[in-house]
């Protein structure tokens, strides 16, 4: 049932994906841009898992469990609100669908993977954790940087955070290190040693109550990108004397 599976995960991404375009289309100017953003992002995964490439599939995990953690949120902050619990077990599908070993066949263990990007299983292992982790916090920066009230620091941390991801999904060093930098600015801001915290929201339907709180400190979660990457670099500076 991969193929079944799979096109269940593509329903629901092409629909977040038309839901976040209307809706910025349609609604308040001040988050037209974020609601652009996040179809955006959406969309991606979307192109992303129809094409099959490699990465797709954690990207699209990382979003199933950014909204299903928004859902579980929202049941213990305000009770079942119908809206955002349809939202948390759709996105709990994606991640659902997309999980098991034939699954992975069709991405990053496929014979177009192998021939191309020659991975390693430990390669394979941090380039899994470290997207779906970016896949899970990028919506999350998304809301912080381009929320109302948002400044170029915000703005600056956003367009880091695009080009890291893109190191990161190209097996660039820098991309992971670039991302778990930007996570680290986002942090100091949510905990106001940059001036006055940033207060965001998770927003998704203009008549759902928001949940406010210091946007910076979920968006400083991009650290967890970096983090995989930590203990092979380290062993890659020990040995590296010893080879020259």
């Amino acid at each position: 049932m991969i193929g079944i599976r799979r096109a269940l995960a593509l329903l629901v991404l092409s629909f977040f994906t038309l839901q976040f375009a209307v809706t910025g289309w349609l609604g308040p100017d001040e988050l037209q841009a974020l609601y652009v953003a996040l179809a955006l992002c959406y969309g991606l995964a979307f192109f992303a898992v129809a094409a099959e490439w490699f990465w797709a599939r954690w990207f699209a995990m990382g979003l199933g469990n950014f909204g299903a953690s928004v859902g579980l949120l929202a049941l213990i902050k305000i009770g079942v609100e119908p809206m955002l619990l349809f939202f948390g077990i759709t996105h709990l599908l994606i991640s659902v669908t997309l999980m098991g070993e034939g699954m992975a066949a069709k991405y990053e263990y496929s014979e177009a993977t192998a021939e191309r990007w020659n991975f390693q299983e430990e390669s394979i292992v941090l380039m899994r954790r470290a997207v779906r982790s970016a896949g899970s916090t990028l919506p999350l920066l998304i809301l912080y940087a381009l929320a109302p009230r948002g400044e170029w620091l915000h703005f600056g941390v956003l367009a880091a955070a695009i080009l890291g991801f893109a190191g990161l999904i190209r097996a660039r060093t820098w991309g992971p290190i670039l991302l778990g930098l930007t996570g680290a600015v986002c942090l100091a801001d949510g905990l106001g040693l940059l001036g006055p915290p940033t207060i965001g929201y998770f927003m998704i339907w203009p008549d759902v109550p928001g949940f406010y709180g210091r946007a910076g400190v979920f968006a400083g979660g991009l650290m967890l990108v970096m983090l995989p990457f930590l203990a092979p670099m380290a062993r890659y500076l020990r040995t590296k004397p010893a080879r020259a």
